[in-house]
């Protein structure tokens, strides 16, 4: 294993000429006050990557819940899994299911600057997403070409951004959550990691929609 952090020189690792590893990120929510129930959120957002496959997840403390998205960028697939104590879900949608389903994130404009911030390791471009009429504060987003990874972000609501983010914020139920780079890895990943687990239960994108609401409302 070959860690990757604090320089420009980044060593590689490979199987068979796949491109894999993964990358941790820090998680905060910067408007949030201390409470009882900030203990549950979530801290850390651990990203995999192998060739054309992409996973993230996201949980809370104890492992109460847990939240994924398995990308395919060949064939331009989307998997939600959604895991609520006992119950799982999933839904996997197509390019044109998943920008559909990117219209539950508020709409925004992106503008690039020329400033730039080294996250990780990788120097990152910032950009600043702005929200039609000032209804949410701006938000600023840093991404990079030197990953190697997907540049398209045609599967997350930041469409248009031209490369790989290390560095963002989300704005959703009236919360906002800060996510930023901590380590990249490089490393074999199994290609058990993009699978979908058995027990998850497919159901539709309104219906996923609906359980992710009552979770925000119930924990948050």
């Amino acid at each position: 294993m070959i860690l990757v952090a604090g320089n420009a020189c980044h060593n590689k690792w490979y199987d068979s000429n796949v491109h894999q590893g993964k990358i941790i990120y820090d998680i905060s929510f910067p408007n949030e006050k201390n409470s009882v129930m900030m203990d549950l959120y979530p801290k850390e957002l651990c990203f995999h990557f192998k060739g054309d496959m992409l996973h993230s997840q996201i949980k809370t403390s104890y492992d109460l819940l847990a939240s994924d998205i398995i990308i395919n960028t060949q064939e331009k697939t989307l998997t939600q899994l959604l895991k609520n104590m006992s119950k799982r879900y999933s839904v996997k949608l197509n390019s044109i299911e998943a920008e559909e389903w990117m219209k539950q994130y508020p709409k925004m404009n992106l503008e690039l600057t020329d400033e730039t911030v080294v996250i990780a390791g990788y120097t990152c471009n910032k950009t600043i997403a702005h929200f039609p009429g000032d209804s949410i504060m701006p938000i600023e987003l840093y991404h990079t070409k030197g990953l190697g990874l997907c540049n398209e972000n045609w599967w997350n609501q930041y469409q248009g951004l031209d490369g790989f983010l290390l560095g963002y914020e989300i704005e959703q139920f009236g919360k906002r959550m800060s996510v930023r780079a901590r380590e990249v890895i490089f490393e074999p990943i199994p290609d058990s990691k993009f699978e979908i687990p058995a027990e998850y239960v497919p159901i539709k994108p309104n219906e996923m929609f609906e359980q992710i609401t009552s979770i925000v409302k119930e924990y948050m």
